[in-house]
């Protein structure tokens, strides 16, 4: 099948029109949605409701991240070589999103009446499709948007909607799962509300999937052509692994991810058990604590864009790690301590704004890093004359799912390691009362500042990263030139 033709200078073009952008952006509420949902209630769902040993539940998500992880490059570099009449991207995110919808719903639909073997079988097979699918339609999703403009400061307008529809996403879940699925006391050990809740988002995820994919179909002109490459699948990969991890800024980015996504992926995995347990919030509460946090995602967005204009892209997300760790370690730590000893409702409003606050910096640092693994695709092509966009967010992917495998794993055998039981769905909520204060805490501590010393290690390798405003300017004047005189080579060669 025929190609069509890339623009003369492909993204060279730097404002994107804004319902493009806005259509762009909601293919990140895929990604919102279905991360959240999963980091924030099936841990609690296989365990809790259905009665999978922490232990068994912490491998059987980590193989399905890690299985991915390990597929994502593949699919990233098929997407950078892919040749068709749509474009290298937007086949893949056809094909991956309704299987995404579907596993889905059927990851809160297990089966009852399993063993626990066939039950940890089942789900892992889950984990493993659901992971794939959902990598299928976002690495080139995510690729795209380092393709739709070169402009430094445009590129983080684009990146800031994507981030604000991942949050919007994120909150339907929230709003849907604590405000009306399971609103009330301990209606979310209720099994029956979870198909219902994934169906749901289901719906949700494939309108946002299908504006997303007519405005990625609608921008071929500004898409790159598909990579060159050669030899077999696996052998390009291979060697374009090696090509990637050759780039000190993607070097940085990623180490700083997989040790980020392995603190918050530990943390998140923890956040039912403890809100509930630790905190002893009721479900009003715990949805009210929930909101605040991606309020503060949804606020950080707008905010951003002004703070890129006028520093630099590292130094806003070293602000958001550190705002980000804080409002996650220090509450835990100082109640473990005896120095927080707010109750209930009065709990639940700090709570709130700490988190709140956390939420408007994390949002900066995200936006910045997603900007930078843009800045860093750029400087590739300087340095190894490739465009390998959808390998780099393959890698970022591998980094993020990985480390999230590690912290469902470390979840998962904290909860067996302090015998956490798997029964309080049948005993009912007089048997959390009784549960040990020494079990309590090692939840707290694992939740808050277990996590915040690995989050010291995420802040501490970005100080690493040196690609700044002034060098990502001077490479983009080098690939315009080369550009140019490719354009006028080839010209030159036309009778």
């Amino acid at each position: 099948m025929t190609e069509p033709a890339p623009a003369t200078i492909p993204g060279a073009r730097a404002k994107l029109p804004f319902g493009q952008k806005l259509g762009y952006a909601a293919g990140n509420a895929v990604d919102g949605i279905v991360s959240q949902v999963l980091s924030i209630f099936l841990l609690f769902y296989v365990t809790t409701v259905c009665g999978l040993p922490g232990g068994l539940a912490g491998i059987a998500l980590a193989v399905g991240l890690v299985v991915d992880a390990v597929v994502d490059p593949l699919i990233g570099s098929s997407s950078d070589g892919w040749r068709s009449r749509f474009g290298r991207r937007l086949p893949f995110m056809l094909a991956g999103l309704p299987a995404v919808a579907i596993l889905l719903v059927a990851i809160f639909s297990l089966p009852t009446g399993l063993s626990t073997t066939a039950l940890f079988v089942w789900l892992t097979l889950l984990s493993v499709l659901q992971r794939i699918a959902l990598s299928l339609f976002n690495l080139p999703y995510q690729a795209v948007g380092a393709e739709l403009s070169d402009d430094y400061n445009e590129r983080s307008s684009i990146m800031a909607w994507r981030w604000g529809l991942a949050v919007t996403g994120t909150l339907s879940v929230v709003a849907l799962g604590f405000g009306v699925f399971f609103n009330g006391p301990g209606a979310q050990m209720l099994r029956g509300h979870y198909t219902p809740f994934a169906l749901t988002l289901a719906g949700i995820l494939i309108v946002a999937g299908l504006i997303a994919s007519r405005v990625v179909g609608a921008t071929l002109d500004r898409q790159y052509p598909p990579a060159a490459g050669d030899g077999g699948l696996h052998v390009r990969v291979l060697r374009e692994l090696s090509e990637v991890f050759r780039n000190r800024s993607f070097r940085i980015l990623f180490g700083s991810a997989l040790l980020f996504f392995s603190a918050l992926g530990t943390h998140a995995a923890l956040g039912l058990h403890t809100n509930t347990f630790f905190w002893h919030f009721t479900s009003r509460q715990t949805q009210a604590v929930t909101l605040a946090v991606f309020l503060g995602l949804l606020f950080g967005a707008p905010l951003t864009g002004p703070f890129l204009k006028r520093l630099e892209k590292r130094t806003i997300l070293i602000v958001g790690l550190v705002g980000l760790a804080a409002s996650e370690a220090v509450p835990a730590g100082l109640r473990l301590l005896g120095l927080f000893p707010f109750q209930g409702d009065q709990l639940m409003w700090i709570l709130s704004a700490i988190v709140f606050v956390g939420g408007v910096l994390m949002a900066a640092g995200s936006i910045a890093f997603a900007s930078m693994m843009a800045d860093a695709a750029d400087e590739h092509e300087h340095l190894f004359g490739a465009r390998r966009e959808g390998l780099y967010h393959a890698g970022w992917a591998f980094a993020s799912k990985a480390a999230a495998g590690v912290g469902a794993f470390i979840a998962g055998m904290v909860l067996q390691l302090i015998d956490f039981p798997t029964d309080l769905a049948k005993q009912g909520a007089s048997a959390a009362a009784r549960l040990p204060d020494t079990m309590i805490d090692a939840l707290g501590f694992f939740y808050g500042p277990g996590a915040g010393v690995v989050y010291a290690g995420a802040i501490a390798t970005v100080f690493l990263y040196r690609l700044d405003a002034k060098s990502h300017a001077a490479i983009l004047r080098d690939l315009k030139d080369r550009r140019a005189a490719a354009l006028a080579g080839a010209a030159a060669l036309v009778p």
